[in-house]
């Protein structure tokens, strides 16, 4: 601990910063800075007979069970008023008013949500695409009765697919698509069948899961937390064949 007279002996060492648009720029920059690990996740909704982008984007609601998923993925936040990561989306309601988000000490979860998001009154579909397509994970929602297909919605990204089909007495069926590269990640797997009572809390995790893959594959890349077991627990990793 420094004494008053140490601290004042060191005075002559501060320099005051010159307030140019370096500076301003460079402030601006370790404010937009997130203290948090951030995901941002996209949700799309395809009803029975949709097997093309347009038919998808434009769907502005989906069935009731559709509607408890996402609304079990994290808590609605009004997009005008939040404080917390955005994701891209913005506060002028041009990407809609309102959006499932999930916070915890160290991680922020942000969703874009196709149903949620708005089109221009053309149908033109660009903006809407531009944030549902620059994510890396999505979560697909398929009440069609043939399989959901990878490049449906034309993106360089969406290295990961979560597809959950509906099947009889609120089970569901999930399917899981991504490219060789990805690491495991769980914990749900493909082919898994979950009871709706626990599927978006399970979903929610595996999508964070997926997102932490994918970003551990960026050069240098490491967590802004470690993620080891509490004390006295054991972690034992089995390899499936």
């Amino acid at each position: 601990m420094k004494s008053r007279n140490e601290w004042n002996q060191n005075k002559t060492n501060f320099h005051l910063l010159r307030k140019n648009e370096k500076l301003l720029r460079e402030l601006k920059n370790l404010d937009s800075r997130q203290c948090r690990e951030t995901h941002k996740i996209a949700v799309f909704y395809v009803a029975e007979g949709q097997e093309d982008k347009h038919s998808i984007l434009t769907n502005t609601a989906g069935s009731q069970a559709y509607e408890d998923f996402v609304s079990g993925l994290g808590w609605e936040v009004d997009l005008t008023t939040h404080c917390g990561f955005m994701g891209g989306l913005q506060r002028n309601r041009s990407t809609g008013q309102t959006t499932p988000y999930y916070a915890t000490s160290t991680t922020e979860v942000i969703y874009h949500v196709s149903t949620r998001m708005p089109h221009d009154q053309d149908h033109n579909l660009t903006k809407k695409l531009r944030h549902l397509g620059n994510d890396e994970v999505h979560i697909v929602w398929s009440e069609h009765s043939r399989d959901y297909r990878r490049g449906i919605i034309p993106t360089e990204f969406g290295d990961v697919l979560i597809v959950i089909y509906p099947m009889k007495n609120h089970m569901y069926s999930i399917h899981i698509l991504k490219k060789p590269e990805v690491p495991f990640f769980g914990p749900l797997f493909d082919g898994a069948i979950v009871d709706m009572k626990v599927l978006p809390p399970l979903v929610r995790a595996t999508a964070v899961n997926a997102s932490r893959a994918l970003k551990s594959l960026i050069p240098l890349y490491q967590n802004l937390y470690p993620l080891d077991p509490p004390r006295g627990v054991s972690c034992h990793r089995t390899q499936v064949r």
